[in-house]
């Protein structure tokens, strides 16, 4: 009797790492050709009927959450289907939206998918909901929808432009899908306000090695520290590319950004990258010495960020000084280091208030400088002065809204409370989220009020803050005390 044939070898299973990946992106003509008239039929019933148009969108997205079309057409839906709502609703649409931020937060890490499904749902209730356009693109990122991910943070990037932590997320995920030099844009936006943004010029070395990969197309076969000519070049841009934190390896940048600042004297942003540095090391004199000799090439004359850079630098070092007489002083009393103190601080003021006056001098049209100037002004008394620098620094959209607080200060300040309510009213008018700002320009209008004797008026911008945070300020006491002095009344 023959021996029983072995049975065959089980076929073997794929190795995890070339597996199909769960979510994919797709362009609208992959899907089933019925979807994609369903999707015809959503885009041209936005306008008549946008809540059916979302509907259809988001039947279709729980099948294919990689189709950024079908979520291009459902985030216009959701913008009309809102525009026809009250604008007053925007605080309370913030505040009913709590339970579903918690929700798909706790989502992200175990079903990135219904997090995404439930950052839409927020969406839909308020399209300019930023926790819930982050989180779309927190939920993207964890299923490897890159692009859908950019699509997240650029909206994100319409409503808060200036959002560094926004402006690298993006940057991040603008690599991951392959469009490196859009990174290097957000990295560019990041330091034109913020020239020392480590993490920003992380990104962009990040970015710029991504670019010269692709130039030498180093992802085809090989190792790509052989395509490189000089092997310690591919150490150097790997280390840069990181994220660097830790003081031994920004003092080692900081050795080696000199030594190319030596063989490459005139290149402005050689110095741009040791100041920023030598700011993240808190080394505020060593980095004012850099900007001097930057302020002294061809590029770096005429370079208005190099010289505010400068007195920043004056100024982060007197208080850094500042704060070391003041931590000594708490450990125990000295009369001379107190007399220092005191003089430290005039002298701080005193070169702040000169130098920002100077910057309005010389840059007369440069409106964000005048807001500077005059901020300072108001808090040294020189209310006059202080008004006519914030008036003009309206004409600045980028710090308009922060002008017309402090206007409101200075117009309560000389007790012209007309004025002030005026500039205050207008201000939280024009602000639509809830943001740090509009919460400060709220309690101050409140405080306007409570001077002008409008005592209910005041009481509902209290409680306009104390719905939507608690925590802010004095809120909570102010509100317990209104309350409980009418239950005894």
């Amino acid at each position: 009797m023959s021996a029983p044939s072995p049975a065959p070898s089980p076929a073997p299973t794929a190795a995890p790492a070339t597996e199909a990946p769960k979510y994919k992106e797709e362009a609208l003509t992959e899907i089933d050709p019925r979807l994609q008239r369903q999707v015809d039929t959503a885009d041209k019933a936005i306008d008549k009927n946008s809540t059916y148009s979302i509907e259809i969108c988001m039947q279709i997205l729980a099948k294919h959450p990689g189709c950024l079309d079908v979520r291009k057409i459902m985030r216009k839906a959701q913008r009309r289907a809102v525009s026809a709502k009250s604008k007053g609703m925007t605080g309370f649409l913030k505040l009913t939206n709590t339970p579903f931020v918690m929700k798909a937060g706790s989502q992200l890490k175990t079903d990135p998918k219904g997090a995404l499904e439930t950052a839409e749902k927020m969406l839909t209730t308020n399209p300019q909901n930023v926790q819930a356009m982050q989180l779309v693109g927190q939920a993207a990122e964890a299923m490897g929808l890159w692009k859908t991910a950019v699509f997240a943070y650029e909206n994100v990037r319409e409503v808060e432009p200036d959002n560094v932590k926004n402006l690298l997320a993006l940057g991040s995920v603008h690599i991951k899908s392959g469009d490196a030099r859009a990174a290097v844009a957000c990295g560019e936006a990041i330091l034109e306000s913020n020239p020392g943004n480590g993490e920003a010029q992380a990104l962009i070395r990040q970015a710029s090695v991504a670019i010269t990969m692709d130039k030498g197309k180093w992802e085809e076969k090989g190792d790509f520290r052989d395509k490189l000519a000089n092997k310690d070049q591919a150490v150097a841009l790997e280390q840069q590319a990181r994220m660097v934190n830790d003081a031994d390896t920004l003092n080692l940048l900081v050795g080696q950004m000199a030594e190319k600042i030596a063989k490459d004297p005139e290149n402005v942003n050689l110095y741009r990258d040791i100041i920023g540095y030598l700011k993240q090391l808190q080394r505020y004199d060593d980095a004012l010495e850099w900007v001097r000799k930057a302020r002294q090439q061809p590029l770096g004359k005429a370079d208005s960020t190099l010289e505010k850079l400068e007195s920043d630098f004056v100024v982060n070092g007197m208080e850094q000084r500042i704060a070391q007489l003041t931590e000594k002083l708490a450990q125990s009393s000295d009369p001379t280091a107190e007399a220092q103190l005191a003089e430290l601080k005039k002298q701080e003021r005193e070169f702040r208030l000169q130098q920002s006056k100077g910057m309005v001098e010389k840059y007369p049209n440069d409106y964000g400088f005048r807001y500077q100037y005059g901020t300072l002004l108001y808090e040294v008394g020189q209310m006059d002065m202080a008004i006519r620098e914030l008036q003009l620094a309206r004409r600045n959209p980028k710090v308009a809204h922060h002008a017309m607080l402090y206007l409101g200060k200075a117009y309560r300040s000389k007790h012209i409370l007309d004025l002030a309510e005026e500039q205050l009213e207008q201000a939280k008018k024009e602000l639509a989220l809830m943001s740090d700002l509009k919460k400060e320009i709220i309690y101050e209008l409140a405080q306007v009020y409570r001077q002008h004797n409008k005592e209910d008026q005041a009481m509902a911008e209290f409680k306009t803050l104390y719905s939507v945070d608690i925590d802010y300020r004095d809120v909570a006491k102010v509100i317990n005390e209104y309350y409980e002095k009418r239950s005894k009344g």
